[in-house]
């Protein structure tokens, strides 16, 4: 897991996070050992959002290593402590960045799910049609049903709070596909971004205002100090809203604000969720630097849906599961994208 060629400007992608992602610098303290590992206990202890839901008790953790902790420490000792630390807490939005590499902690992929080859090789997919940088559109070999993957929702304009242009594209792809009996939306191995991206996709298929998702932070130092809870909504935008039927298709490399724009979708009535349970992992992450200039981020967010559920660590569940196995994906076949066509297929 560790990518010894990753530099810090690739950091600064990371901030394509939906809500409070920030790098929040102090002053500056004592470069040693001990001073490093306080800091990094300390800010976990006061901004991380998910100790309870993920069954961390976070004092025990200081217990655990802080005597190991001494002014002889070497990078690699301190470097491995807080590797094993980051790793337990199992949270993907919890990263180390450091020259000796980036520690980060990812749900388990099944190695059964369909290579990107399947859908390329055109058994279920027309090839040649017209492709945006992010939003890669074509549609099914039945004609009648478009095909869009979002690979990412990587990207921003003028800060967080604007929509990248790009995904403005998705106008432009439902004007052409207003005919269209269904569209299936592919998020399989879409590992987020900016949420503003998300819900300006989710917002073309919205026929009315509703709240997808509940948030709150992190706002003191105690273990119980939150704010509020916030809603979220998505409403019609765009030229035209299509209200016909759409298959979102999910999997465990569903992640972050993908999430989001899965439970944005669910929450429509003409939309069905079809795949795999998605990675539970929203947490509006924040970033932090050690006085050895090492950077980390962490959780500062609990994020339910509209029913209250939480997702950290959960996922959003699909309205129809399917698997595909290692022996469909070796002959080429797609279950999950299989099941997608014949939902669209046999709606009304």
């Amino acid at each position: 897991m560790n990518n010894m060629k990753r530099s810090f400007s690739i950091l600064i992608s990371f901030l394509f996070f939906y809500g409070c992602d920030e790098m929040i610098v102090g002053s500056d303290p004592t470069n040693t050992p001990e001073s490093n590992f306080e800091i990094f206990w300390k800010d976990f202890d006061r901004y991380y959002a998910q100790f309870s839901l993920r069954h961390i008790n976070w004092d025990s953790v200081y217990t655990l290593y802080r005597p190991r902790i001494t002014p002889t420490t070497s990078d690699g000792q301190l470097f491995n402590i807080f590797s094993n630390i980051v790793y337990g807490i199992n949270d993907m939005h919890v990263t180390l960045y450091s020259p000796m590499g980036d520690v980060y902690w990812e749900p388990l992929i099944p190695a059964s799910y369909p290579s990107r080859r399947i859908i390329n090789a055109g058994k279920y997919v027309r090839t040649g049609a017209p492709q945006n940088s992010v939003l890669e559109y074509r549609t099914c070999q039945d004609p009648a049903i478009g095909y869009i993957i979002i690979r990412t929702f990587e990207g921003q304009s003028e800060g967080l709070s604007m929509t990248d242009s790009r995904y403005l594209a998705i106008d432009d792809i439902l004007s052409q596909w207003k005919n269209m009996k269904g569209i299936i939306i592919d998020v399989r191995g879409n590992s987020g971004g900016n949420g503003i991206n998300a819900e300006t996709v989710a917002d073309r298929f919205a026929d009315q205002s509703r709240v997808y998702l509940y948030q709150r932070q992190k706002n003191g130092p105690g273990k119980d100090n939150f704010s509020s809870w916030k809603s979220m909504s998505i409403e019609p935008k765009g030229s035209y809203q299509f209200l016909k039927p759409v298959v979102v298709l999910t999997s465990r490399a569903t992640m972050s604000s993908a999430e989001m724009f899965v439970m944005a979708m669910q929450n429509l009535p003409q939309v069905t969720i079809v795949g795999d349970t998605t990675a539970g992992g929203i947490g509006n992450p924040i970033f932090r630097e050690l006085p050895n200039g090492w950077t980390y981020r962490l959780s500062t967010g609990i994020t339910a849906d509209a029913q209250g559920r939480i997702m950290e660590g959960v996922g959003v569940f699909p309205d129809v599961p399917v698997l595909t196995t290692s022996a469909d994906s070796a002959n080429g076949i797609d279950r999950i994208l299989e099941k997608g066509i014949e939902i669209i297929k046999n709606s009304k």
